[in-house]
């Protein structure tokens, strides 16, 4: 069974915020899980072929063909904030900059 500070740790890693219930709700949970896996884990598959697929997929690909582009002014015309030709964003990466 998972106990209560490992579930703790995870929600920490993943920086989530749980209430009380939530914290037993996700250890009944994450102790089904493993529970359900450790079956799966006893399952003999020695005899079966490995496959990434159970139908063979071929996909259907379109022609890589040079087509008419938007001209940047219009494209650009529609950002909130534009500068030296680029759409500037908001930092969503944390660490140097």
């Amino acid at each position: 069974m998972i106990d209560r500070e490992e579930v703790i740790r995870i929600a920490a890693l993943a920086r989530l915020d749980l209430s009380e219930e939530e914290i037993e709700k996700y250890q009944r949970d994450l102790t089904d899980f493993l529970t359900a896996c450790a079956q799966l884990k006893k399952v003999d598959v020695s005899q079966l072929r490995a496959t990434s697929h159970a139908v063979t997929i071929k996909p259907r690909l379109r022609q890589d063909r040079v087509g008419p582009s938007l001209k940047q002014t219009d494209v650009l015309s529609g950002g909130a904030d534009v500068q030296d030709g680029f759409f500037r964003v908001p930092r969503i990466v944390e660490g140097q900059g």
